[in-house]
Order: C-alpha cells, then sequence, then structure tokens
C-alpha cells in the first residue's frame, strides 16, 4: 500500500494511504489531558492533491491549536463537569450557589440538551429573550450571559470549542436603578422601631462601620479590639443551600482591612458583650457559642437571611422608606461622603479594590465636589 508521507514542520507530520477510491488520512492530536497525542484518521474522497490538501489542512489546525475533536458531549454534560471541575475549586461558595442557580433553572432546561458543539449565539439570545418573556430583569438575563460564558471561555481553553459563541450573543443592558439610602434621621426613627429587635445591635454595626452582611455574621470577639477601638474584617459567613451557614474569607483581599470604631460602634459592641455574658451565665451547659459577636440565644451564630427577612418586616411595619439591610452600607457611605470624607479613605472603611469602585459607586451622590473643587481653582487664580 503506498503511503504518502507530509510534512509542516518536525512536530507536525501525517500521511496518506491509497483506500480502494478513497483516501486514508492519518496524523496525531493535539495532546490531551494526560500528555499523549493519540492517533486520528480520515477518509476522504477525490484526487491525491485533494487529500493532501486536507491533511495539510488539518495539520495547520493542530499546529495553531484550532483543530478541534469531535465531541457528542451536550451543554448540560460539560457545565456538570464545569461546576465539579472548575466552579468548586476556584470560587467562593456563595458564588457556586448563584452558578448553581442560573445552571438549574435557566441554562441547562433550555441549552442542556444541545451538543456543545453545535451550540450557537442564536441559542444563547434565544435564552436571554425566553427569560425576559418570564418578566426577569436585565441585570438577571446579564448575570446568567456572564455565567455561560465563564463556562464557555473554559471550553474553548480546553479546546472543545473553536470560538465562545456567547461572544456573538448580546444580553440586554441592565437598567439604571436609583440608590435607596436612607438620611441620618430616618435611621434613628429605625432604631426606635426596632428597639425589641434581637437584630437591632447588628443594624446599628451595619451603619456605623458600613461592613457588608457576611461580614457582620462573621464577626468574632477575637477581631475586636475594645481598648484600641477598632475592629479586623477577616472572616465571613454565609448561608450556603445544601451546607448552611458556612465560613470563608472576604470578598477580595481589599475586603481584609480594619476599622476604626467610634463612640457608638463601641457603645454597641459592648451593650452586646454584656447581654452575652449575662445569657451565657444564665443557661450555663446549654450555651453553643463560637466566638461570633452575634449570636442567637444560645450562644451559636446568627443567620444573615433571617436578619435580612426581619428588616424588611420591621421597615415595611413602621411604614418607612423601602430600604434592603445591604442599603445600610450604602447609607453609611452617603452619610460619609455629605460628612466631607475623602473618598479614599471611604474605600479604605468599606474594603473596595480601588478607589475607582468607590467613585462608579457613589460618585453620583457627589453633586458639590467638582463645584467645590473650581471654586478653589478659582480662587488661587483670581486676578490672573
Amino acid at each position: 500500500m503506498a503511503t504518502t508521507t507530509i510534512k509542516r514542520r518536525d512536530r507536525y507530520s501525517g500521511s496518506i494511504q491509497k483506500r480502494g477510491d478513497s483516501w486514508r488520512l492519518i496524523y496525531a492530536l493535539p495532546p490531551g489531558a494526560d500528555g499523549k497525542r493519540k492517533q486520528k484518521t480520515e477518509t476522504i474522497r477525490g484526487t491525491k492533491k485533494q487529500a493532501g490538501d486536507r491533511l495539510r489542512e488539518r495539520l495547520s489546525e493542530i499546529e495553531s491549536g484550532g483543530y478541534i475533536v469531535k465531541n457528542s458531549q451536550t451543554v448540560a454534560q460539560f457545565l456538570d463537569h464545569f461546576m465539579q471541575t472548575y466552579v468548586r475549586t476556584n470560587l467562593r461558595p456563595r458564588t457556586e450557589q448563584g452558578y448553581r442557580y442560573y445552571m438549574r433553572y435557566h441554562i441547562v432546561p433550555t441549552l442542556g440538551g444541545i451538543r456543545l458543539q453545535n451550540l450557537t449565539g442564536q441559542h444563547i439570545q434565544s435564552l436571554h429573550a425566553q427569560m425576559l418573556e418570564q418578566g426577569l430583569s436585565n441585570r438577571t438575563v446579564l448575570n446568567c450571559h456572564k455565567v455561560l460564558n465563564r463556562a464557555l471561555v473554559l471550553a474553548v481553553e480546553s479546546n472543545l470549542l473553536t470560538q465562545n459563541p456567547a461572544k456573538s450573543a448580546k444580553p440586554p443592558r441592565p437598567k439604571t436603578r436609583s440608590m435607596e439610602i436612607w438620611e441620618a434621621d430616618t435611621f434613628k426613627a429605625f432604631a426606635v422601631a426596632a428597639k425589641d429587635s434581637p437584630f437591632l445591635p447588628v443594624y446599628r454595626l451595619a451603619v456605623l462601620t458600613g461592613m457588608r452582611r457576611s461580614e457582620l455574621c462573621g464577626l468574632k470577639w477575637d477581631m475586636v479590639d475594645l481598648g484600641a477601638g477598632s475592629l479586623r474584617v477577616s472572616r465571613t459567613l454565609q448561608h450556603i443551600d445544601g451546607q448552611g451557614l458556612v465560613e470563608g474569607e472576604p470578598k477580595n483581599h481589599s475586603s481584609r482591612r480594619t476599622i476604626s470604631l467610634g463612640s457608638g460602634a463601641l457603645e454597641v459592641l459592648r451593650g452586646v458583650r454584656v447581654a452575652q455574658s449575662e445569657k451565657r451565665l444564665s443557661i450555663g451547659k446549654l450555651w453553643r457559642g463560637t466566638g461570633h459577636v452575634f449570636t442567637k440565644g444560645d450562644g451559636s451564630p446568627i443567620s444573615g437571611s433571617r436578619a435580612s427577612k426581619s428588616f424588611a418586616k420591621l421597615v415595611k411595619g413602621n411604614g418607612l422608606p423601602h430600604l434592603t439591610f445591604h442599603g445600610l452600607r450604602h447609607t453609611a457611605a452617603s452619610l460619609l461622603i455629605a460628612g466631607g470624607v475623602h473618598a479614599r479613605t471611604i474605600a479604605d472603611i468599606l474594603g473596595h479594590s480601588s478607589i475607582t469602585v468607590t467613585m462608579d459607586t457613589y460618585g453620583h451622590l457627589m453633586p458639590g465636589v467638582q463645584e467645590d473643587a473650581i471654586n478653589v481653582l478659582d480662587g488661587q487664580l483670581s486676578g490672573s
């Protein structure tokens, strides 16, 4: 049997064999996960020149990294693998929970049965349209798109796809939402209405420090220095479906921070410590304390979701302007801005990754900053 060998450089070569009225192409595939290269055969009809051209095309694809082995894996099968091998080992538990939500309720029901290598931007665009028809917000659709896009990026990197079909689908732009915040007097009115709530100390410290809900729930006494008037944010506590309360790391490196405490925050923490000590003495061996600052009656840590639900109920029940628990963090930022605190300091207090995040989030609350800056220039250059 006559064999013709074709080479592209020294690493990439293949051969052509005559097989009756057709030609067999033989070439080595790119290395697999085990580092080994498997041999691939392909049969085509036509002239020897056409067979040679096809072989050169395949070798060029392999050389450039553009060769994709045909795979019958469905989108659902790939996403399951993606969740097990990438999401679970690289992302925070709360983020993983969000990924699972979008996979389970939106992506897999609509796209799961399609072969991964047959997935197109049009399929993904149809998913967007379907979600919007269900009454979901633009932001929810965009978040779903981001989750699917991240998975498909990995599919390209793993040589399962030549290109990412999510790039040709355009998710809707999220609608601009006005930020809900309270004035200081509104929070004072809330505090009076919530005086009997076991979560009031949590709400007060939230607005006095700008801490995230998970950071407040994860706060432990060994992270608090009442003498120095400061606390360290170094742990979080969040409820994860199927796992219960899970301790974790702060959102990012900048979220690990030390916050100075004013007299109001110190009063809150001292009050909590006294009440906690009295409770511990009263129930003795029934105390289940784990060192957390904010706890239930038996010393076990509180659930952030319960604190949020209680907050919403108090707000609505007392006829106060709508605000979420997270809105207390925004309220803290707005009060700092109103007090003339520099954006860099606000970024440090809130644990933002950069001052840009702070300005992007709260820049609209600083309408007088530019005017004040121009007045400074005007004053210094007057008469010039």
